[in-house]
């Protein structure tokens, strides 16, 4: 019993350290609200190794998805489907950061190694925190 019950507590953390990914933003931005979170948005097509590539490094990563589980609600949308809410958005991977209320926060076209996608993450936190300056 003792084994069945570590067994399952193993495969409870495993599991906890994946990102939920979303697929709807309107959802995404519901959720965001309570939480007091915003949101980040991977777009992606499906035969683009660069997208792969970027998931694998930094979307199955347990201590970045830990980090950026704190902050962020996680949308990842095909690129048919970002165009409806991004017009502009013609390449894959592109990576958005918005807040609950839509505003842009940061965005970045293409592929990103860890340290580019922080660098991201950075400018994103630096334009919140010029907005909440702006709102007061």
């Amino acid at each position: 019993m003792k084994k069945l019950f570590f067994i399952a507590l193993i495969a409870t953390f495993s599991f906890a350290s994946s990102i939920n990914w979303l697929h709807d933003v309107n959802k995404a931005i519901d959720i965001a609200k309570k939480e007091k979170k915003n949101i980040l948005i991977f777009v992606n097509a499906a035969d683009c190794p660069f997208c792969d590539q970027m998931e694998e490094e930094i979307f199955e990563d347990k201590e970045d998805i830990n980090y950026l589980s704190k902050k962020y609600i996680f949308v990842n949308l095909d690129i048919d489907s970002a165009q409806k809410i991004f017009p502009n958005t013609y390449v894959t991977p592109t990576t958005y950061i918005i807040t609950p209320d839509k505003k842009l926060l940061a965005s970045q076209i293409g592929y990103q190694n860890e340290e580019f996608f922080y660098w991201t993450i950075g400018k994103a936190d630096n334009a919140l925190k010029e907005l909440q300056k702006s709102n007061k």
